[in-house]
């Protein structure tokens, strides 16, 4: 009795975030410690791991990296579904938003999923990968292109970035390339476009590879040839996050060039289902249907799509017009399309780097680090995987150790970017004079209103 009476005050004293009940194997819950995970790394991982984040001076956060952006319409289609009762997967909602991803891309399938992630998953899924097969990713992306690969029971091989670029080229996705690999996932990193990506997608097709397009990051982007990136591979899957340019605040979709892809697809983001016999199952398939409410809200995002691109673009032209000729920093690589998701800039050193990002959040600049090497994240070596880690990839291992990426959103006016650039240049130059902010704690929550109520004016 005093075991069952310890085991029920342990069970009242539990809290959701916090100490687990009967704990997993997840190394947070053997190691409680962070700097413990930490100091029991190789030397490898744990001499290039990134640095604490900053935190922000007195005043705050008054410039985040990212803010959502939506219009009122959002809000009336969620009253709308709300009303109606059109909340699940099964409303109309979902299929509306289908509907408009596919004319945008022009592609006959689009099917939106609970999330970018879910819908990276069900594109290898749909590709038929077991544990024999490879699939090519870079190293220079989120991790969630690693996740996806190793949970449908396939082997992630990592690519190194391209010289001065930020995705993998023909040579890099060649050199790593078995006689066991059966697809390639390209990401098109912050939002710029793979430089090779037509030639990718004509050896993917000589070789009989999958190739899926991860453009979470670079919905609206555009490829050298000015084709949307997104419609060269056999599959494309996208991420409707909060700080995406469009959103559902969670949320994402996958797209098909050939139509014939359409039920497979529609039955994998849904248990499995079968169109004919609903409760009788022929293979094993996750839940990653979204749902009526986030449909709806994004559905009327996608025509915006091409004018919030027009603005990222003129985004990327003024800083790289106010960081021109500062000795110590290298913009992002410029595409010939240049509307990145987020603006880049890279550091001459890791001290360098930090102290950057130091010295924005002391003023209230919020900034993140590029990038961690997948090939070097520890979840390699807690999950047994010897040798992944010493891997070496030196750009994308570069990148990582020298990249950050400042304020990029849609609420961003020049002024804006003049200011935070004046603040770069202070760093090297404490004479450099920095203009007056003109912003206060929580101002883009207040352009934010304006929208939602209508009262908006235009600035640039």
């Amino acid at each position: 009795m005093a075991n069952a009476s310890s085991q029920s005050s342990t069970m009242r004293e539990a809290v959701t975030v916090g100490r687990m009940w009967q704990p997993s194997l997840y190394i947070g819950s053997i190691v409680a410690h962070p700097e413990d995970r930490v100091a029991i790394l190789p030397p490898r991982i744990k001499d290039s791991m990134p640095s604490p984040e900053p935190k922000p001076g007195e005043s705050g956060w008054l410039y985040r990296v990212l803010e959502p952006y939506y219009t009122r319409e959002s809000v009336d289609n969620v009253m709308e579904a709300m009303m109606e009762g059109q909340i699940s997967s099964g409303a109309a909602w979902p299929r509306k938003l289908a509907e408009n991803i596919c004319s945008l891309y022009n592609v006959p399938v689009a099917l939106p999923t609970s999330s970018g992630a879910s819908a990276l998953m069900v594109s290898l899924l749909a590709c038929d990968l077991g544990p024999q097969d490879h699939v090519l990713v870079p190293s220079f992306t989120m991790v969630a292109v690693a996740n996806a690969v190793t949970m449908v029971g396939a082997t992630p091989v990592f690519c190194d970035s391209a010289p001065g670029s930020l995705n993998p080229g023909m040579e890099e996705i060649l050199q790593k390339a078995t006689p066991r690999t059966k697809a390639v996932i390209i990401c098109h990193t912050y939002g710029v476009a793979a430089k090779e990506i037509q030639k990718l997608a004509d050896l993917c097709r000589e070789r009989c590879w999958w190739l899926i397009e991860d453009i979470c990051e670079a919905m609206g982007t555009k490829a050298d040839n000015g084709q949307l990136v997104g419609t060269f591979g056999d599959f494309a899957v996208s991420s409707l996050y909060a700080n995406k340019p469009i959103t559902a605040g969670d949320g994402g979709w996958i797209h098909a060039r050939e139509a014939k892809h359409h039920d497979r697809l529609k039955s994998l983001i849904n248990h499995g289902f079968d169109p004919a016999y609903h409760f009788l199952h022929f293979e094993t398939a996750p839940n990653a249907k979204m749902n009526g409410l986030g449909a709806a809200f994004a559905c009327s995002q996608i025509k915006l799509l091409p004018s919030i691109m027009e603005q990222r673009a003129k985004l990327a032209e003024w800083y790289r017009e106010e960081l021109s000729g500062l000795a110590g920093i290298q913009c992002i690589e410029q595409a010939r399309h240049d509307a990145p998701w987020v603006f880049g800039i890279q550091a001459s050193s890791r001290s360098a780097r930090d102290s950057i990002r130091e010295h924005l959040a002391d003023h209230g600049v919020e900034t993140r680090n590029y990038f961690y090497p997948l090939h070097l994240e520890p979840v390699n070596f807690y999950s047994g995987q010897p040798g992944v880690y010493d891997i070496v990839l030196p750009h994308a291992e570069h990148l990582a150790q020298v990249g950050l990426y400042l304020p990029t959103h849609s609420f961003l006016v020049r002024a804006d970017l003049t200011y935070i650039c004046s603040l770069i240049k202070r760093f090297f130059e404490p004479s450099t004079a920095v203009p007056e902010l003109q912003r206060g704690l929580g101002w883009a929550n207040a352009e934010r209103s304006k929208i939602l109520k209508g009262t908006e004016t235009s600035s640039g």
